[in-house]
C-alpha cells in the first residue's frame, strides 16, 4: 500500500445560499439544512455521518446520490449543501457556481493510496501506470 494524497472534504454551496457569505459556522446554523451526500454505505458518507454525530447533530435532512456530478449541479442550483473533496469541485469553484463553507469537518482523513500485492509479478506495463499515477498525484500536493 501506497498512500500518495490526502484528500481534503468540505462543505459546498451556490454563492447565494445564506450561509455562504458567513466567515464563521457554528453547529446550530446546520439545522434545519439539506445535506447533499453520497448514499449510506459510502465510505465518505459514514466518516460524514460519525463527524456530525460526534458533535451531537441529528435528524439531518440528505438528498442521496451516486454520482459527485449530481451532488454539485443540485448545490449550484440552490438546493442544499454539498459534501465533496474539493478536488471534484475546483473548476466550478474557479467559475464561481460554488463557494467553500467555513467549516473543517473533524477527524476527516482520507488517502488516495495505491495497492498491490506484494507477492505477485508487476508487467513493464503496470510499473509505468504506477510510476505515472505517482508523478500525477504527487504533483497536485
Amino acid at each position: 500500500m501506497e498512500p500518495l494524497l490526502e484528500e481534503t472534504f468540505r462543505l459546498f454551496a451556490a454563492p447565494d445560499h445564506p450561509l455562504a457569505k458567513r466567515t464563521v459556522l457554528q453547529l446550530e446554523d446546520f439545522h434545519g439544512e439539506v445535506f447533499l451526500t453520497n448514499e449510506k454505505g459510502c465510505p465518505y458518507r459514514t466518516m460524514f455521518d460519525r463527524s456530525f454525530e460526534k458533535e451531537g447533530i441529528d435528524g439531518i435532512t440528505y438528498l442521496e446520490f451516486q454520482s459527485a456530478e449530481a451532488i454539485k449541479q443540485c448545490a449550484i442550483s440552490g438546493i442544499g449543501i454539498a459534501f465533496l473533496p474539493e478536488i471534484t469541485v475546483e473548476a466550478e469553484v474557479e467559475r464561481g457556481e460554488l463557494v467553500a463553507l467555513p467549516w473543517q469537518i473533524p477527524d476527516l482523513h482520507v488517502f488516495t493510496q495505491m495497492l498491490w500485492h506484494k507477492d505477485k509479478w508487476l508487467s513493464p506495463i503496470m510499473l509505468s501506470f504506477i510510476e505515472a499515477a505517482r508523478g500525477v498525484l504527487l504533483r497536485a500536493i
